[in-house]
């Protein structure tokens, strides 16, 4: 027999199904909430590596939304608030100005220049023409650029064994013979010139050691990769004392940016480690270079404290937690970087575009201003002054806008990690209007990374540690060529050929980009 459930039994399955609903319910919505997370990371990595990584908003702020300083003037009591949108209008209006003047010259050349080369000159004749019956009244000329190929011969040199002709007979006749020639490296088979042009490819050029055997396979020249790999390293052995004293100088700047870039190392049998080089660059408006530092692949805080233990000056860099010891170091004036804050906001548009945007746009204002003084030609004092007038109000009204909208986002979401990462380093943001000469952001010694990441996508690691230090030291030199402004062949030919053992320190000096150039007029 079957009996009926009581109302009581009823009731408290109700109430489970109930219980059993919500927590269906609350699961329902945190999975949403995980699958909105996860489709905002796939979109974020899929930008990462198929797309464009630019700064730029993907979508405007809406029409119908409030402007960029509304919400501001709606409290109807800041009155900096009025100023700065005042300085918002009159910075886009440079901006404009200066942009219509770039539309209105043109960005590639009248004709191409060939300023410096050789020049052979062909006359050409009409046929059957009597040139001696004829006056020549003007002449069209036409200018076609040719290239020879790269040629690569062998020097013989000759030391001929002279004996005094008067010691014919003698059982101790004088003996005469030119001094061998100095190696460049041991061994006296290769020129500085040949060594140079391999070192430029590989460190300027990314050509891997491999791919330049294979072009001077086809000049007629057969190297192993393994004796190139060895110049290389013997060419940085020898640069080597230029190289510490590049350092010592590059920190007797008053203004470094500083960042690190990572490299691999494959020194275990079938696997790789990450490991980071430290990057140091004059940004003095003067420069004297740059240099890399490896030491065993360390990210840590140590190594840029040991290396500026006596620097006095300011230092930019991004927001790696390393570089809060430098602000509480009474020798340092420590710099953020605006734009590792922009890429933060953009990155946000998944999560809140409006305010990304606003984000954004503000910072936006501070580049505009940027562009605008470095079109007008301002010097430093003028460029601080217009900072203090101008990018400081923005900088505080921005300010105060992270602190009340920080309440809309939560800690985990991009909007909120870009909100607590600008408002933690907008003290060393505002910085930069201190001094003219300082950058709004690190961006000089990113860019000057570019090189040896290129290199890094093309023979992708180092077999061991003191591999990568001798990356560290021809990057350095060379990167400081390029900033300083010489042709980094000639110059590291010239290098190759007068530097030697006992060469002493200052003249080792004197051979740094910065004093090469300096000596050469």
């Amino acid at each position: 027999m079957i009996t009926s459930p009581t109302y009581e039994e009823l009731l408290a399955e109700n109430i489970a199904m109930k219980a059993q609903a919500e927590s269906m319910k609350a699961q329902a919505e945190s999975m949403k909430a995980n699958e909105a997370s996860l489709r905002a990371r796939i979109a974020y990595l899929e930008r990462m590596l198929y797309g464009a990584k630019s700064d730029r908003l993907t979508s405007k702020v809406p029409a119908d939304q409030p402007g960029l300083f509304d919400e501001l003037f709606d409290q109807a009591v800041d009155e900096k608030a009025r100023e700065v949108e005042k300085m918002a209008v009159q910075i886009e209006a440079e901006a404009e100005r200066r942009r219509s003047r770039a539309r209105k010259t043109p960005c590639r050349p009248s004709q191409y220049r060939y300023a410096g080369l050789e020049e052979r000159v062909t006359t050409l004749m009409p046929e059957g023409v009597d040139a001696g019956e004829c006056d020549i009244i003007g002449k069209d000329v036409t200018r076609i650029l040719h290239r020879e190929p790269a040629k690569v011969w062998v020097e013989v040199i000759e030391r001929p064994i002279l004996r005094n002709k008067a010691d014919k007979d003698s059982p101790a006749p004088r003996i005469y013979q030119a001094a061998a020639p100095v190696a460049v490296i041991g061994g006296n088979h290769v020129g500085a010139d040949m060594l140079a042009q391999i070192v430029i490819d590989k460190y300027r050029y990314h050509l891997p050691e491999h791919r330049q055997v294979r072009q001077y396979a086809d000049l007629g020249v057969r190297l192993p990769s393994s004796t190139v790999n060895d110049w290389v390293h013997a060419v940085a052995s020898k640069l080597e004392p230029l190289y510490e004293i590049l350092r010592k100088d590059i920190l007797g700047s008053d203004y470094l940016q500083i960042d690190e870039v990572p490299w691999r190392i494959a020194d275990s049998p079938g696997k790789s480690r990450k490991g980071y080089a430290w990057q140091f660059l004059d940004n003095r408006p003067r420069s004297h270079g740059l240099y890399f530092l490896y030491l065993n692949g360390s990210r840590a805080g140590a190594v840029p404290r040991a290396e500026l233990r006596d620097f006095h000056g300011a230092i930019q860099t991004d927001g790696y937690g390393v570089y809060d010891y430098f602000e509480l170091q009474d020798n340092v004036t420590l710099l953020g970087c605006m734009a590792h804050v922009r890429r933060k906001f953009t990155d946000a548009q998944s999560s809140h575009p409006h305010l990304a945007a606003r984000a954004v746009r503000w910072i936006e204002l501070l580049y505009e201003l940027e562009a605008n003084l470095k079109a007008e030609g301002a010097d430093y004092a003028w460029i601080a002054a217009e900072r203090q007038a101008k990018a400081m109000p923005i900088m505080d009204a921005m300010e105060k806008w992270m602190e009340q909208v920080h309440t809309q986002c939560t800690p985990s979401d991009p909007m909120g990690k870009a909100l607590d990462y600008a408002y933690k380093l907008w003290p060393r943001l505002r910085r930069y209007a201190l001094d003219g000469r300082y950058n709004i952001d690190n961006n000089p010694v990113e860019r000057s990374q570019r090189p040896s990441v290129m290199g890094r996508k093309n023979y992708l690691f180092s077999k061991s540690d003191s591999g990568a230090v001798d990356n560290a030291i021809l990057y350095s030199l060379i990167g400081s060529c390029d900033i300083v402004g010489i042709e980094p062949l000639r110059w590291l030919t010239d290098v190759l050929d007068t530097l030697h053992d006992d060469t002493p320190p200052e003249q080792i000096r004197q051979m740094l980009p910065y004093y090469y150039k300096k000596s050469q007029g």
